[in-house]
């Protein structure tokens, strides 16, 4: 059933509901059309009718989505810049299967200019006022917390700048409010207005939806959070540092967190990965990990980490070493503290020695052995009960029955096939030196198989088949699989560059540690997969209306939507929240400190080194891999972290600059079989796009240029790497 946007119904969902009576009314609102049902050719057949078969978004409306009571914000499909038939039947499809109950509103994509959200009232503090925050371009990458806005605020003192750049002027925030006032008065209420100016002097809305609750304010947020590093705290002192993990998963919802945090814990894949390998873990670690979420984001907890090794034994990080150079906390050493010992240590002493002999020797048996174990046995055994999983039909499925599967899958993937891929990655980080690239399997090569598939060699079906389990920001459960949104792959593939000229590489034993860390990795999103189609089914099954991912899996039984809600809008609040790479237990304020300023020509920067090379040229910086035009080449990619999505990306650059990682992460191995220059562990607030830079990625060192020093055509990036 066909809708036009103007006529639609309460039953069509909160949004296209709003947007409705705002077109009804006279406001400037892009046309647009509702599905109600699932007939996606009706659809195709309207886009070409009505909108005249122009790129569009395809964005969710379910029954209860933006509420009165609570918005739902950000926890449905949004597929924008869909062009073409197939393209738009595949968005329909994705977003139809993300909302259960309510419809799909198809609109025409608009070409921002600058693109974000008005808020009547100011949500993060408790001040009379209005608020506005706003972005170059399209508003997708604001809404998603990825980006740091230019924020304004209204009251009865004027406008203020509080934040960021203003891309937004005066005039055009006063067209704005008087906008905002007109749906505030027809709609009642505060509300939360997203939209977009284009050549047009007059603000396009594109969503309205009340404000259900007046968030916790920012600087409380703030305080509690600086409150909490204080209660994780241990007596000698403790470091935390944003690495590892959180390479891959920036900003977890509460569901990937639980789930993590417990792959993290002795009872999972980190104890079964210590314990196979011979150690002796501490007990009284219990139930937690070895990671705190703080400020939203993962930190590897530097206290209680190497106590997964001896419980006898005081291995610690040198707290002092760290804090003179925190770049050090990016994988660091453990060094032998006879501080930290506990009582009785001398009297243990010979039989921790001991143990300490018999892990040598256990490691030297696995080192020859486990390779072949986990490509002939382990792996094959695993990805034969995935793809069992995978074929079994979950419409029938009760609520229970469903929770019992997540619980299998739990321990199928997370607390056992999961420690035997952290294996391949522990033995990775023993190597000493070693050639700096080496050849990926071609079952994990993401790389070499998009450019197969781009170049015609390889059928989009196949590609798809093959690696349809991974996706953008794969680590988040939350995030679609390329298989559910083939769309996006398809972008990917458009986005390629010509293909690198092949690094020279001497085959090494030690490479086998690195493929197996890569290959273990591509086994364990099949796993993923699966657990998030079997959330998906539970969030259908339990009327959750795509809230499942904010809630844990704990929780399931007894589904709080109204505790969903509060996280959702608190997830949000603390992306917008300072928090440095590394963190001290003595320093507690450090987290909302203002970031550093940009860096300005002749200005230099100590990185740590992933892959060698010098490149000059110019900054590109973006907050995920689509925000790369595809008309893009040559320029210096500077982004939080990688991951598979930015493949793609990084084909075309010539020098990568990332804000967290290590010489093992993904970003790393793909620029080193790229012939890339990387440098990690920069804070990439110092760098604004269009700036030029030499990536150093022999001394770590990154350098701010002056634009009359004139081109640097080339650099000497993939030639002498």
């Amino acid at each position: 059933m066909i809708i036009p946007l103007r006529d639609a119904p309460s039953e069509a969902g909160g949004k296209a509901y709003q947007l409705g009576r705002l077109l009804r009314a006279g406001e400037k609102i892009p046309e647009g059309f509702c599905l109600l049902d699932d007939s996606l050719e009706s659809a195709v057949d309207a886009w070409r009718r009505l909108l005249g078969g122009r790129p569009v978004a395809v964005r969710s409306s379910a029954a209860r989505e933006d509420g009165a009571v609570e918005s739902f914000a950000g926890q449905f499909c949004t597929v924008l810049g869909v062009a073409g038939e197939q393209a738009l039947r595949e968005a329909l499809a994705a977003v139809r299967a993300s909302i259960g109950v309510g419809s799909v509103l198809v609109q025409p994509m608009l070409p921002a200019r600058v693109a974000g959200v008005y808020f009547t009232a100011d949500p993060t503090v408790g001040e009379e006022c209005a608020r506005v925050e706003a972005t170059p371009g399209l508003g997708e990458q604001l809404v998603s917390g990825r980006v740091r806005p230019g924020a304004w605020r209204l009251d009865a003192a004027g406008l203020t700048l509080l934040d960021g750049s203003a891309c937004l002027g005066e005039e055009e925030i006063l067209r704005l409010q008087a906008a905002a006032e007109r749906a505030r008065t027809l709609l009642g209420g505060e509300l939360d207005l997203e939209f977009a100016f284009t050549d047009e002097p007059e603000p396009w809305i594109l969503q309205a939806r009340p404000i259900t609750a007046r968030a916790l304010g920012s600087q409380e947020l703030c305080r509690q959070q600086q409150e909490l590093l204080r209660s994780l705290a241990e007596p000698g002192g403790t470091v935390w540092s944003r690495y590892s993990l959180a390479e891959t998963l920036p900003h977890p919802t509460p569901m990937t967190w639980a789930i993590v945090d417990r792959m993290l814990s002795l009872r999972g894949a980190y104890g079964k990965l210590y314990r196979d390998l011979g150690y002796d873990p501490d007990p009284a670690l219990g139930p937690a990990g070895v990671a705190d979420l703080i400020c939203g984001r993962p930190y590897i907890n530097l206290s209680r980490e190497p106590r997964l090794y001896f419980k006898d034994f005081p291995l610690a990080y040198p707290l002092a070493k760290l804090k003179a150079d925190p770049r050090l906390a990016s994988y660091p050493t453990p060094e032998v503290d006879l501080k930290a010992a506990r009582a009785g240590f001398w009297r243990r002493l010979p039989a921790t020695l001991w143990k300490m002999f018999r892990v040598q020797s256990r490691l030297g048996k696995l080192r020859r052995d486990f390779s072949q174990d986990l490509r002939q046995r382990i792996a094959p055994s695993f990805l034969r009960r995935m793809e069992q999983k995978a074929a079994e039909d979950l419409g029938g499925f009760s609520g229970e029955q469903l929770r019992e599967r997540l619980e299998e899958l739990l321990r199928l993937v997370v607390d056992d096939f999961a420690g035997d891929t952290l294996k391949a990655s522990a033995f990775a980080h023993m190597l000493k030196g070693g050639p700096a690239s080496f050849r990926l399997d071609p079952e994990a090569d993401l790389a070499g198989l998009m450019r197969e598939a781009a170049s015609g060699r390889l059928p989009f079906a196949e590609l798809l088949e093959r690696i349809g389990h991974r996706g953008n920001g794969e680590m988040e459960l939350a995030n679609p699989r390329w298989r559910e949104v083939p769309q996006q792959l398809r972008a990917e593939l458009s986005r390629l560059g010509p293909a690198a000229a092949p690094v020279r590489t001497d085959e090494h034993p030690d490479h086998e540690w690195l493929r197996l860390r890569e290959l273990g990795r591509h086994w364990l999103m099949a796993g993923w997969a699966e657990i998030r189609r079997t959330l998906l089914a539970l969030d259908r099954a339990l009327h959750l209306q795509g809230n499942i991912f904010w809630l844990t899996p704990a929780e399931l039984a007894a589904p709080d939507l109204d505790l969903a809600a509060r996280r959702r809008r608190q997830h949000r609040l603390l992306q917008s929240i300072a928090c440095p790479a590394v963190l001290f237990s003595d320093d507690p304020e450090a987290i909302g400190r203002p970031l550093p300023e940009q860096a300005a020509a002749g200005e230099q920067k100590q990185g740590t080194p992933l892959s060698w090379g010098i490149a000059e040229g110019r900054a590109l910086v973006v907050e995920r891999p689509e925000q790369v035009g595809d008309g893009e080449c040559g320029y210096i990619l500077v982004c939080p972290t990688t991951d598979p999505a930015y493949t793609a990306a990084m084909s075309r650059a010539r020098a990568l600059v990332v804000e967290t990682g290590g010489v093992l992460s993904h970003g790393a191995i793909v620029a080193r079989e790229l012939g890339l220059p990387a440098l990690a562990n920069i804070p990439i607030g110092l760098i604004r796009s269009g700036q030029r830079l030499r990536v150093d990625g022999q001394q770590g060192l990154l350098t701010w240029l002056a634009d009359e020093e004139g081109p640097a055509e080339g650099g000497k990036g993939r030639d002498e790497a």
